[in-house]
């Protein structure tokens, strides 16, 4: 019995940290800071639209701590779903950006053309606020933006999903690669 209490609780516990929100550092910074500055570099975007208009726009920004002159550099995405009908922003700290390069350059532009018969392959990439997921199905693929929970929404599954934009994920890769 008591095996049984100790094993109800260590799953409780387990649970419980794997429900916890996981904000990036670059949100950390943001929040902590009392007076703060956000520089968007709108020349370099990379954007992903849906078939009923929902959409998802990666660009590079600069955040300043206008108290201490703090800086960080970030990737900001902004995401815009119709079920919930909501914009959202999310950020993948720079300490994620290597990383995500790594992924896209390693597992999914070599795989972009790939074809599969009566199979499917998932390559993903999870930072602390976005997940990204490139799917492929036989002759079809599809790219998939998910929001992590990193506040306290009632919603948390905020997901941006594309068939017809996958060919633009290179230039993805050319935003990661100005940060």
């Amino acid at each position: 019995m008591k095996n049984l209490i100790f094993l109800f609780i260590l799953m409780i516990s387990i649970g419980y940290s794997y429900s916890q929100n996981i904000e990036s550092s670059t949100r950390k910074f943001i929040d902590e800071a009392q007076f703060t500055r956000i520089n968007k570099d709108w020349t370099t975007t990379a954007e992903f639209k849906s078939g009923i208009g929902e959409y998802v726009k990666f660009y590079p920004i600069e955040v300043i701590n206008l108290k201490t002159g703090e800086t960080r550099v970030a990737l900001q995405l902004d995401m815009y779903v119709k079920k919930p009908d909501v914009y959202k922003t999310a950020w993948v700290a720079y300490e994620e950006i290597s990383e995500f390069i790594s992924f896209i350059e390693d597992n999914v532009i070599p795989n972009l053309d790939l074809k599969f018969k009566d199979k499917s392959s998932e390559f993903i990439f999870k930072a602390n606020e976005m997940t990204l997921s490139y799917f492929v199905y036989e002759k079809k693929r599809r790219l998939t933006i998910k929001l992590n929970s990193y506040d306290d929404s009632e919603f948390t599954n905020y997901t941006f999903w594309t068939e017809t934009q996958v060919d633009k994920i290179p230039e993805l890769l050319v935003v990661l690669k100005t940060l």
